[in-house]
């Protein structure tokens, strides 16, 4: 079976379609229907049901669609990946994040990557940590940067961590907030004023904070739940919502004055543990690498 047969299928199955995939493929009909035809000779089974108007998967053709997309994913990888042994100046680079992690580790550290090695194609992606990690096993990034330790990454076989400097979990408000002119805080005093939180939060974190977060209590005033923190950065200044962040998210924002951290005396002591995720059956390409080592020198 060749892989052009292979592509050719799984256009068709795609858009469901004869005519609108030979327009997508720059093939004739004809053409398209042989090289289909091919495939099903090749495989002894029926992979399409035709009628007048749309294609349908044949239970054959929905186990080609599962393991040809593969192939061709880790094709296109290899492709990738031999082009990038030749040398930095043909990298290429996808790299995922959780938005925290985006914003705060990888963002400022771009440039300056792009700067040393220019020649680098970077593109980034942004997620939560499991599309991140599914991402990962199409091959779809080469690597991520996400929370490993409450979302229990760390854990998984087949994958590589490369832990970061932790950041503590804070909340924070902006300066002029009521709870900022205030010195004995706690949990509790929290409970006046409606609060942020990250929406994937893990449950073990979450429950630290007792009924603070829980919308059924008597004095419940608010809550957010988010995935891009920036958003939720930029409105702080301009009304009494209190948001938990790793403190290295507003870390430009407190040495400014805008923002303060509460210091509350019961605090739970949390710490946000970002860490560089690979897979461990695939190689890091040399611009992977050099990635790593640049926001993450030993």
């Amino acid at each position: 079976m060749e892989l052009r047969h292979l592509k050719h299928f799984l256009v068709v199955a795609d858009l469901k379609h004869f005519h609108r995939a030979a327009l997508e493929l720059n093939l004739a009909q004809p053409s398209l229907s042989r090289s289909i035809q091919k495939m099903e000779d090749l495989l002894g089974a029926k992979l399409l049901e035709r009628t007048s108007r749309s294609v349908t998967l044949t239970p054959f053709g929905e186990v080609v669609v599962e393991h040809g997309s593969r192939i061709i994913r880790d094709v296109d990888f290899l492709k990738r990946e031999i082009k990038a042994i030749q040398g930095l100046e043909t990298g290429e680079l996808i790299v995922g994040a959780s938005a925290i992690p985006l914003n705060s580790i990888v963002g400022p550290s771009i440039g300056q990557f792009v700067n040393t090695f220019p020649n680098v194609n970077v593109e980034l992606k942004v997620g939560n940590w499991l599309s991140l990690y599914q991402q990962l096993c199409k091959a779809e990034v080469s690597l991520f940067i996400a929370e490993t330790k409450a979302t229990e990454l760390e854990h998984r076989e087949d994958i590589e961590v490369i832990p970061l400097p932790s950041f503590q979990a804070i909340f924070c408000c902006r300066s002029q907030h009521p709870l900022a002119q205030q010195h004995s805080l706690s949990l509790d005093t929290l409970k006046q004023y409606p609060i942020a939180i990250p929406s994937a939060l893990p449950k073990p974190l979450y429950d630290q904070f007792g009924d603070l977060f829980s919308k059924y209590r008597n004095d419940f005033s608010g809550l957010v739940k988010f995935e891009q923190f920036q958003a939720i950065k930029e409105s702080l200044s301009e009304c009494d919502l209190v948001a938990l962040a790793p403190d290295v998210s507003v870390k430009k924002e407190i040495e400014a004055g805008s923002l303060v951290a509460l210091s509350l005396a019961d605090m739970p002591d949390i710490q946000a543990s970002f860490s560089i995720v690979h897979l461990k059956s695939r190689r890091l390409t040399p611009a992977a690498t050099a990635f790593i080592n640049f926001i993450n020198p030993q």
